[in-house]
Protein backbone atom coordinates (compact mmCIF):
# COMPACT_ATOMS: atom_id res chain seq x y z
CA UNK A 1 0.00 0.00 0.00
CA UNK A 2 1.41 3.12 -1.20
CA UNK A 3 1.56 6.44 1.14
CA UNK A 4 -1.38 9.09 0.29
CA UNK A 5 -0.37 12.48 -0.65
CA UNK A 6 -3.33 15.47 -1.38
CA UNK A 7 -2.26 18.14 -3.13
CA UNK A 8 -4.43 21.41 -2.08
CA UNK A 9 -3.71 25.38 -4.28
CA UNK A 10 -6.05 27.77 -6.11
CA UNK A 11 -7.24 27.23 -9.11
CA UNK A 12 -4.42 30.00 -10.75
CA UNK A 13 -1.75 27.73 -8.89
CA UNK A 14 -3.21 24.17 -10.57
CA UNK A 15 -0.05 24.49 -12.97
CA UNK A 16 2.04 23.91 -10.13
CA UNK A 17 -0.03 21.43 -8.06
CA UNK A 18 -0.06 19.00 -11.25
CA UNK A 19 3.94 19.38 -11.20
CA UNK A 20 3.88 18.45 -7.53
CA UNK A 21 1.30 15.40 -8.61
CA UNK A 22 3.54 14.40 -11.61
CA UNK A 23 6.75 14.28 -9.43
CA UNK A 24 5.35 12.03 -6.74
CA UNK A 25 3.20 9.92 -9.01
CA UNK A 26 5.62 6.89 -9.07
CA UNK A 27 6.11 6.46 -5.58
CA UNK A 28 3.03 7.77 -4.05
CA UNK A 29 -0.73 7.61 -4.35
CA UNK A 30 -1.53 11.30 -5.02
CA UNK A 31 -4.20 13.44 -5.13
CA UNK A 32 -4.99 17.40 -6.94
CA UNK A 33 -7.97 19.02 -5.10
CA UNK A 34 -9.74 18.49 -8.54
CA UNK A 35 -9.78 14.71 -8.78
CA UNK A 36 -13.00 14.26 -7.53
CA UNK A 37 -12.80 15.25 -4.51
CA UNK A 38 -15.46 17.50 -3.46
CA UNK A 39 -18.72 15.21 -3.54
CA UNK A 40 -22.40 15.88 -4.47
CA UNK A 41 -24.55 16.76 -1.38
CA UNK A 42 -21.42 17.96 1.04
CA UNK A 43 -20.26 20.83 2.18
CA UNK A 44 -16.53 21.91 1.11
CA UNK A 45 -15.46 22.14 4.90
CA UNK A 46 -17.08 18.85 5.80
CA UNK A 47 -15.20 17.13 2.69
CA UNK A 48 -12.00 19.01 3.77
CA UNK A 49 -12.40 17.52 7.48
CA UNK A 50 -12.86 13.92 6.44
CA UNK A 51 -10.48 13.95 3.47
CA UNK A 52 -7.70 15.23 5.80
CA UNK A 53 -7.62 11.87 7.86
CA UNK A 54 -8.04 9.71 4.54
CA UNK A 55 -4.22 11.04 3.64
CA UNK A 56 -0.34 10.25 5.03
CA UNK A 57 0.42 14.07 3.67
CA UNK A 58 -0.42 17.11 2.50
CA UNK A 59 0.69 19.66 0.23
CA UNK A 60 -0.29 22.81 -0.34
CA UNK A 61 0.89 25.55 -2.93
CA UNK A 62 0.71 28.83 -2.33
CA UNK A 63 0.83 31.00 -4.97
CA UNK A 64 0.72 35.09 -5.28
CA UNK A 65 -2.90 35.49 -6.43
CA UNK A 66 -4.39 38.19 -3.77
CA UNK A 67 -2.77 41.26 -2.56
CA UNK A 68 -2.30 42.19 0.80
CA UNK A 69 -1.53 45.19 2.20
CA UNK A 70 0.49 45.35 5.76
CA UNK A 71 1.94 48.10 7.43
CA UNK A 72 1.74 50.40 4.58
CA UNK A 73 3.69 47.82 2.04
CA UNK A 74 1.64 45.81 -0.54
CA UNK A 75 2.42 42.26 -0.80
CA UNK A 76 1.43 38.69 -3.43
CA UNK A 77 -0.14 36.29 -1.09
CA UNK A 78 -1.76 32.98 -1.29
CA UNK A 79 -5.50 32.82 -1.45
CA UNK A 80 -7.42 32.58 1.99
CA UNK A 81 -8.82 29.26 1.20
CA UNK A 82 -6.01 27.48 0.49
CA UNK A 83 -4.12 29.05 4.07
CA UNK A 84 -7.13 27.71 5.65
CA UNK A 85 -6.76 24.43 3.80
CA UNK A 86 -2.89 24.14 5.20
CA UNK A 87 -3.77 25.18 8.77
CA UNK A 88 -7.01 22.27 8.63
CA UNK A 89 -3.73 19.49 7.35
CA UNK A 90 -1.02 20.75 9.54
CA UNK A 91 -3.59 19.79 12.34
CA UNK A 92 -5.00 16.85 11.38
CA UNK A 93 -1.98 15.52 10.40
CA UNK A 94 1.31 17.00 12.40
CA UNK A 95 3.76 19.58 11.15
CA UNK A 96 6.06 16.79 10.71
CA UNK A 97 3.87 15.58 7.16
CA UNK A 98 1.95 19.12 6.28
CA UNK A 99 4.16 20.66 3.27
CA UNK A 100 3.84 24.73 2.18
CA UNK A 101 5.48 24.49 -1.77
CA UNK A 102 5.86 28.69 -1.77
CA UNK A 103 5.89 30.77 -4.50
CA UNK A 104 9.12 32.78 -4.11
CA UNK A 105 8.48 36.24 -1.92
CA UNK A 106 4.72 35.29 -1.53
CA UNK A 107 3.51 36.88 1.97
CA UNK A 108 2.87 34.08 4.56
CA UNK A 109 0.47 34.75 7.59
CA UNK A 110 3.31 36.00 10.60
CA UNK A 111 3.34 32.09 12.62
CA UNK A 112 4.61 30.80 10.06
CA UNK A 113 7.74 33.37 9.77
CA UNK A 114 10.91 31.15 10.36
CA UNK A 115 10.24 28.59 9.25
CA UNK A 116 11.98 27.04 6.30
CA UNK A 117 9.49 25.98 3.39
CA UNK A 118 9.77 24.68 0.33
CA UNK A 119 9.95 27.46 -2.61
CA UNK A 120 9.78 27.79 -6.32
CA UNK A 121 10.03 31.24 -8.49
CA UNK A 122 9.39 32.59 -12.13
CA UNK A 123 11.54 33.61 -14.61
CA UNK A 124 11.03 36.42 -17.54
CA UNK A 125 12.57 35.40 -20.66
CA UNK A 126 12.79 37.18 -23.69
CA UNK A 127 11.87 36.84 -26.93
CA UNK A 128 12.49 38.16 -30.24
CA UNK A 129 14.45 40.87 -27.73
CA UNK A 130 10.98 42.98 -27.60
CA UNK A 131 8.09 40.73 -25.25
CA UNK A 132 8.93 39.49 -22.04
CA UNK A 133 7.03 36.27 -21.20
CA UNK A 134 7.17 34.39 -17.55
CA UNK A 135 7.79 30.92 -17.10
CA UNK A 136 7.76 28.84 -14.33
CA UNK A 137 11.72 28.11 -13.18
CA UNK A 138 11.49 24.43 -13.14
CA UNK A 139 14.99 23.82 -11.96
CA UNK A 140 13.64 25.88 -8.80
CA UNK A 141 10.78 23.31 -8.53
CA UNK A 142 12.62 20.02 -8.94
CA UNK A 143 15.15 20.83 -6.23
CA UNK A 144 12.66 22.00 -3.31
CA UNK A 145 10.47 18.62 -4.33
CA UNK A 146 13.65 16.90 -4.47
CA UNK A 147 14.88 17.51 -0.91
CA UNK A 148 10.62 17.42 -0.15
CA UNK A 149 10.43 13.67 -1.45
CA UNK A 150 13.51 13.18 0.67
CA UNK A 151 11.90 13.83 3.68
CA UNK A 152 9.05 12.34 3.20
CA UNK A 153 10.92 9.20 2.45
CA UNK A 154 12.42 9.37 5.74
CA UNK A 155 8.97 9.42 7.42
CA UNK A 156 7.14 6.53 5.38
CA UNK A 157 8.55 4.00 7.53
CA UNK A 158 7.83 6.15 10.98
CA UNK A 159 4.68 5.52 12.82
CA UNK A 160 2.70 8.39 13.92
CA UNK A 161 -0.15 9.06 17.01
CA UNK A 162 -3.06 10.21 14.75
CA UNK A 163 -6.78 10.77 15.18
CA UNK A 164 -6.90 6.86 15.32
CA UNK A 165 -5.84 4.64 17.58
CA UNK A 166 -3.22 2.52 15.36
CA UNK A 167 -0.44 3.96 17.16
CA UNK A 168 -1.95 3.19 20.64
CA UNK A 169 -2.73 -0.75 19.58
CA UNK A 170 0.79 -1.23 17.81
CA UNK A 171 2.46 -0.26 21.34
CA UNK A 172 -0.41 -2.41 23.91
CA UNK A 173 0.20 -5.71 21.36
CA UNK A 174 4.37 -5.25 21.47
CA UNK A 175 4.19 -4.65 25.11
CA UNK A 176 1.91 -6.78 26.75
CA UNK A 177 2.07 -9.78 23.94
CA UNK A 178 5.31 -9.82 21.63
CA UNK A 179 7.87 -8.70 24.39
CA UNK A 180 7.09 -11.11 26.71
CA UNK A 181 6.70 -13.73 24.57
CA UNK A 182 10.77 -12.90 22.88
CA UNK A 183 11.85 -12.60 26.40
CA UNK A 184 9.77 -16.21 27.17
CA UNK A 185 12.00 -17.95 23.88
CA UNK A 186 14.84 -16.51 24.96
CA UNK A 187 15.13 -18.52 28.24
CA UNK A 188 12.80 -21.24 27.63
CA UNK A 189 14.09 -24.35 25.53
CA UNK A 190 11.26 -26.66 26.11
CA UNK A 191 9.43 -26.30 22.54
CA UNK A 192 12.72 -27.20 20.97
CA UNK A 193 13.25 -30.29 23.03
CA UNK A 194 9.66 -31.30 22.56
CA UNK A 195 9.92 -30.91 18.83
CA UNK A 196 13.41 -31.69 18.56
CA UNK A 197 14.13 -28.32 16.26
CA UNK A 198 17.50 -26.23 16.26
CA UNK A 199 15.28 -22.89 16.44
CA UNK A 200 12.70 -20.42 17.03
CA UNK A 201 11.36 -18.15 14.56
CA UNK A 202 8.25 -16.09 15.60
CA UNK A 203 5.88 -15.30 12.58
CA UNK A 204 3.42 -12.37 13.39
CA UNK A 205 0.70 -12.40 10.50
CA UNK A 206 -0.97 -9.00 9.68
CA UNK A 207 -4.51 -8.71 7.55
CA UNK A 208 -4.09 -7.43 4.35
CA UNK A 209 -7.92 -5.79 5.41
CA UNK A 210 -10.38 -5.51 8.26
CA UNK A 211 -13.17 -6.74 5.67
CA UNK A 212 -14.11 -9.59 8.36
CA UNK A 213 -13.39 -10.54 12.30
CA UNK A 214 -9.27 -11.09 12.97
CA UNK A 215 -10.19 -13.83 15.07
CA UNK A 216 -11.88 -15.61 12.81
CA UNK A 217 -9.73 -15.07 10.70
CA UNK A 218 -6.94 -15.93 12.23
CA UNK A 219 -8.60 -19.35 13.10
CA UNK A 220 -9.12 -20.09 9.46
CA UNK A 221 -5.55 -19.19 8.49
CA UNK A 222 -3.97 -21.51 11.28
CA UNK A 223 -6.08 -24.51 9.92
CA UNK A 224 -4.87 -23.79 6.43
CA UNK A 225 -1.46 -23.71 7.36
CA UNK A 226 -1.77 -26.54 9.56
CA UNK A 227 -0.49 -24.81 12.49
CA UNK A 228 -1.83 -26.20 16.30
CA UNK A 229 -1.98 -24.49 19.80
CA UNK A 230 0.39 -23.88 22.09
CA UNK A 231 1.55 -22.15 25.22
CA UNK A 232 3.89 -19.80 25.86
CA UNK A 233 5.34 -19.60 29.99
CA UNK A 234 6.16 -16.29 31.48
CA UNK A 235 6.74 -14.83 34.65
CA UNK A 236 3.29 -13.54 34.77
CA UNK A 237 1.00 -15.43 32.81
CA UNK A 238 0.59 -17.62 29.86
CA UNK A 239 0.96 -16.77 26.18
CA UNK A 240 -1.83 -18.74 23.30
CA UNK A 241 -0.12 -19.07 20.32
CA UNK A 242 0.07 -21.50 17.24
CA UNK A 243 3.00 -23.65 15.84
CA UNK A 244 4.31 -25.74 12.78
CA UNK A 245 7.16 -27.34 12.15
CA UNK A 246 9.48 -26.88 9.14
CA UNK A 247 11.20 -29.99 8.89
CA UNK A 248 13.16 -28.72 6.28
CA UNK A 249 15.15 -26.51 8.37
CA UNK A 250 14.31 -27.49 11.27
CA UNK A 251 12.56 -24.59 12.93
CA UNK A 252 9.46 -24.05 15.19
CA UNK A 253 7.60 -21.62 13.59
CA UNK A 254 4.91 -19.65 16.12
CA UNK A 255 2.75 -17.61 14.67
CA UNK A 256 -0.37 -15.04 16.01
CA UNK A 257 -2.47 -12.73 13.81
CA UNK A 258 -3.47 -9.18 16.62
CA UNK A 259 -7.05 -9.69 17.07
CA UNK A 260 -6.45 -6.34 19.24
CA UNK A 261 -6.96 -4.59 15.14
CA UNK A 262 -10.52 -5.27 15.79
CA UNK A 263 -10.37 -2.95 18.02
CA UNK A 264 -9.44 -0.50 15.55
CA UNK A 265 -12.09 -1.64 12.85
CA UNK A 266 -15.01 0.09 15.17
CA UNK A 267 -13.04 2.90 16.02
CA UNK A 268 -13.29 3.74 12.42
CA UNK A 269 -17.00 2.94 11.71
CA UNK A 270 -17.26 5.10 15.21
CA UNK A 271 -15.33 7.67 13.52
CA UNK A 272 -17.15 7.91 10.59
CA UNK A 273 -20.86 7.37 12.27
CA UNK A 274 -21.13 4.61 10.11
CA UNK A 275 -25.29 4.24 9.65
CA UNK A 276 -24.98 1.76 6.63
CA UNK A 277 -24.02 -1.66 5.80
CA UNK A 278 -20.89 -2.28 3.59
CA UNK A 279 -18.04 -0.47 3.53
CA UNK A 280 -17.36 3.21 1.95
CA UNK A 281 -14.29 4.12 -0.37
CA UNK A 282 -13.38 6.34 3.29
CA UNK A 283 -13.89 4.00 5.23
CA UNK A 284 -11.09 1.11 3.29
CA UNK A 285 -8.78 4.33 2.89
CA UNK A 286 -9.01 4.47 6.68
CA UNK A 287 -8.09 0.58 7.54
CA UNK A 288 -5.36 0.76 5.24
CA UNK A 289 -3.25 4.10 6.25
CA UNK A 290 -4.49 2.56 9.97
CA UNK A 291 -2.91 -1.01 9.01
CA UNK A 292 0.05 0.08 7.30
CA UNK A 293 0.52 2.35 10.54
CA UNK A 294 0.27 -0.27 12.69
CA UNK A 295 2.99 -2.26 11.20
CA UNK A 296 5.02 0.88 11.18
CA UNK A 297 4.88 1.34 14.80
CA UNK A 298 5.41 -2.41 15.24
CA UNK A 299 8.46 -3.08 12.92
CA UNK A 300 10.30 -0.15 14.83
CA UNK A 301 9.14 -0.99 18.47
CA UNK A 302 10.71 -5.00 17.48
CA UNK A 303 13.81 -3.18 15.17
CA UNK A 304 14.93 -1.80 19.21
CA UNK A 305 14.45 -4.73 20.85
CA UNK A 306 17.21 -7.36 20.82
CA UNK A 307 15.35 -10.50 21.84
CA UNK A 308 12.10 -8.89 19.45
CA UNK A 309 14.88 -8.61 16.91
CA UNK A 310 16.20 -12.03 16.65
CA UNK A 311 13.01 -14.05 16.73
CA UNK A 312 9.87 -11.96 15.17
CA UNK A 313 9.38 -11.95 11.76
CA UNK A 314 6.31 -9.87 10.16
CA UNK A 315 4.35 -11.19 7.35
CA UNK A 316 1.14 -9.56 5.26
CA UNK A 317 -1.87 -12.13 5.13
CA UNK A 318 -2.05 -12.77 1.28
Amino acid sequence: MKARIFIGSSLEGLEIAQEVKDFFSDDFECSLWTDDIFKYNENYLETLLKEANLFDYGILVFTKDDFTKSREKQFGSPRDNVVFEFGLFLGRLGRDNAFILQEENVKLPSDLFGITHATFKYKKTKRLCIHKKISLDKDSLNSSLIKMKREIDEKVSLGVLGMLPSTVLAIGYFENFVKPVCESLSMNNEILEKHKCSSYCFRIILPKDLDSDIKKKANLFYKEKNYGPIAIDSFSRSFPLYVAIDKVANIAILSDMPTTLNGLDKAIEMYLRKGHIGKSNEQKLLEDRELRNFENVLRALINEDPYCRQYVDIEIEK
